[in-house]
């Protein structure tokens, strides 16, 4: 793709904080004493919320940009214009592998 954006209350991840952490630390959260198992999973939860942050993966070039609904409209219509007039050469050949 050219560019990725996304909306301000987007999220980029196969799963929530809840399920994530439940995944990812099962072992763990298992072998800790029953009093230290609320902070842990508290901390963790909230490392991943850090981590899957639209603003953050912003910062992290993951996403091209972050676009408030109400211009959404707009920026597309400005990037489709721009790509209408890109310029790609695809090849003659019958069975060709087109770029991605």
């Amino acid at each position: 793709p050219d560019c990725c954006l996304a909306l301000p209350t987007a999220s980029i991840a196969v799963m929530g904080p809840e399920a994530a952490v439940n995944a990812v630390y099962a072992n763990k959260i298992a072998a800790l004493p029953e009093e230290e198992r609320a902070s842990f999973i508290a901390e963790k939860r909230e490392e991943y919320k850090k981590d899957i942050d639209i603003y953050h993966l912003a910062s992290e070039m993951v996403i091209d940009g972050i676009v408030h609904p109400n211009n959404l409209r707009e920026e597309l219509k400005g990037r489709f214009e721009m790509y209408m007039s890109k310029y790609q050469v695809f090849t003659d050949r019958k069975h060709p592998v087109y770029p991605v």
